[in-house]
Order: C-alpha cells, then structure tokens, then sequence
C-alpha cells in the first residue's frame, strides 16, 4: 500500500468543531480512489498549535514514514501569533521541504481567515505568508497550492471555514482533499 504523509498543524490534523478528526484523510483517499488512484493510506501527522518551527524540531518523523508523498501544512500559527516573520517562515519551511525528494511534496499555504470571528486573523498578514512561502517553495522546485488563492476566489471564502472562522468546515475540508488529491494526480500522470 502506498503512503501519504499529512504533516502540519490543526488543518492537517483535521481539526474540526473542537477537536481532531479523520475527514481530511478519508476526503483525500476517497478523492485519489474516485480518480483511478486506489490503494494509498494516510498517516496523519498533524498536531494542532505548530507553529513552522515546531514542525521542523519534528519533521523527522515525517521521514521516518518514507512517504510516497507528504502534504506540508504549516504557516497559519506563524502568522496568528506572529511567531516568526514571513522570512523566517520561509527559511524554515525550505529546512523542512529539503527533508524530502521534491518530486513527492506537496505545500498548502496558509489560508483565508474569517476576520470578524477569529480575533486573532489578519488576512493581509495571511497574504504575507503565502507570498514568502510562494517563493521558498518556488527556490526548492515544489509545487505550493494557495489555498488563500482558491479559497478566496470563491464568491463566499467563508462558507469553507468552520464557526470559529479559522479551522475549516466540511466543505472546507472536501476543498482541501481535493486540491491534495488533484496534485498528487498530476503528480503521477508526470
């Protein structure tokens, strides 16, 4: 059975109402299956909190699973809390992506955040990230879905965020799945 490595913070852990789920491994899976790609596993390496830093201190189990791919989904804690600035964001992401053979990870940006609930989102800030992270994965050869981008070129970008305006909703998650799985798709077709 192939392996998909989810590493990164509360999205990657499907964090969803409160508390970690499954939903973004089973969406990932059930998308990849739907497209002619069945037999893969997740392992779910999320941990709600991590900051990019964090990430690094633990990337190493990551690599001990020898993924056949790794979904990297890190960057909102930096930004919410403003634990390191766009370029330190960005040295540390390219340490972790140099952990990996390029043609097998995949980088989701930090996302759009719902500023009339989450006290602490900066959209502007947000885009910061994104920005630094565009071309950190860009110097590394790695392929960076902007899940900023996608979400916020939908009509309402809220409706793929949960109720504390940061973490995403079902269809939030099935947006992400997705876009994991289409990437991983073109991926395998070259």
């Amino acid at each position: 059975m192939k392996k998909i490595v989810l590493f990164g913070d509360s999205l990657a852990a499907g964090y969803y109402e409160g508390a970690s789920t499954n939903m973004l491994d089973e969406i990932t899976i059930k998308e990849l299956t739907g497209m002619g790609f069945p037999g893969y596993q997740i392992v779910n390496l999320g941990v709600p909190g991590e900051t990019s830093a964090e990430g690094l201190n633990r990337v190493d189990q990551a690599v001990a699973e020898n993924p056949d791919f790794v979904a990297i989904m890190l960057g909102s804690n930096d930004s919410l809390n403003q634990s390191a600035t766009p370029e330190e964001y960005a040295k540390t992401m390219k340490q972790i992506i140099g952990k990996f053979p390029a043609e097998k990870v995949i980088i989701l940006s930090p996302s759009y955040v719902d500023e009339q609930v989450c006290a602490d989102g900066n959209n502007q800030r947000q885009q910061e990230y994104v920005a630094a992270l565009k071309e950190a994965a860009g110097e590394m050869g790695v392929n960076m879905i902007d899940l900023y981008h996608h979400m916020t070129v939908y009509p309402v970008p809220t409706e793929f965020l949960g109720s504390d305006g940061l973490h995403p909703s079902e269809e939030g998650y099935d947006f992400i799945g997705a876009l994991i799985a289409r990437d991983i798709k073109n991926k395998l077709l070259g």
